[in-house]
């Protein structure tokens, strides 16, 4: 049996999401800023009792960017094995291509959203980006994070087809619950001391700290979440592994 050329297959289903993102509407690329941008003029006015709030335009913008990205790799994680069936019937592929291809993808249109965002803020005089090394901590841990999501969803969901409805309802829910409209360090103690146990919290609001109030990564908190979300990745990636034979079976 011919062995698979992994980095080969990475790049050209990488190349293929974004060609088909790009040709999937009119505007294309446009979408990629422009969707983040109609959800901050929505919740701008929906919450207009908070203008007076000095920067909370800035944030919104930073955490709805950010949230974008975020769901964005567990929504397409979780039913990149799906969608993918055609690939898996016909070829002896290790499953986690897939969720790996919805991060790269995600990332990459974060990357170019992000600029745009940055440039916004640095023009605002909101810009106050930390160290180097904080910016990269943070970005690692929240890749991790999310990762680990969109590979476990993508173990599941062919097992579970109905969880993919699930996973897109729930997605309102969390990002109120994630501090990207209002910051959870501005909600009340008692809400905080429930909402900081959901780890997404403190990827948005790391997102925050790092490009607006220049703080320094949370090394604790940083190895805890590390430490949680690489024992899941890694049971994901073997199971897959293990399931490779049966998942087509359960994708006819």
């Amino acid at each position: 049996m011919n062995s698979i050329d992994y980095p080969s297959l990475t790049k050209y289903l990488f190349w293929s999401e974004l060609k088909s993102d790009l040709n999937k509407f009119m505007l294309g690329a446009v979408w990629w800023v422009l969707e983040p941008a109609l959800y901050v003029a929505v919740f701008y006015f929906l919450f207009a009792e908070l203008k007076g709030v000095g920067d909370f335009a800035i944030s919104l913008i930073c955490g709805i960017v950010t949230w974008q990205w975020i769901n964005g790799v567990i929504n397409s994680g979780a039913s990149s094995v799906i969608r993918k069936k055609q690939i898996i019937q016909n070829f002896c592929v290790h499953p986690a291509i897939f969720p790996l291809v919805a991060l790269l993808t995600a990332t990459f249109r974060y990357v170019i959203v992000l600029m745009f965002a940055i440039a916004l803020f640095s023009w605002k005089g909101a810009l106050n980006l930390a160290a180097p090394i904080d910016l990269f901590l943070w970005f690692l841990v929240s890749v991790v994070a999310i990762f680990t999501y969109a590979t476990f969803l993508g173990l599941v969901t062919p097992f579970l087809p109905d969880l993919q409805i699930l996973i897109s309802r729930a997605s309102m829910m969390m990002m109120f619950l994630s501090g990207v409209i209002f910051p959870i360090s501005k909600m009340p103690p008692e809400v905080q001391a429930i909402l900081y146990w959901n780890p997404i919290v403190h990827l948005v609001e790391g997102a925050r700290g790092g490009f607006l109030y220049g703080n320094a990564g949370d090394i604790k908190l940083f190895s805890i979440i590390i430490i949680t979300h690489i024992p899941i990745l890694i049971f994901s990636f073997v199971m897959l592994d293990r399931l490779r034979g049966e998942i087509p079976k359960r994708l006819v």
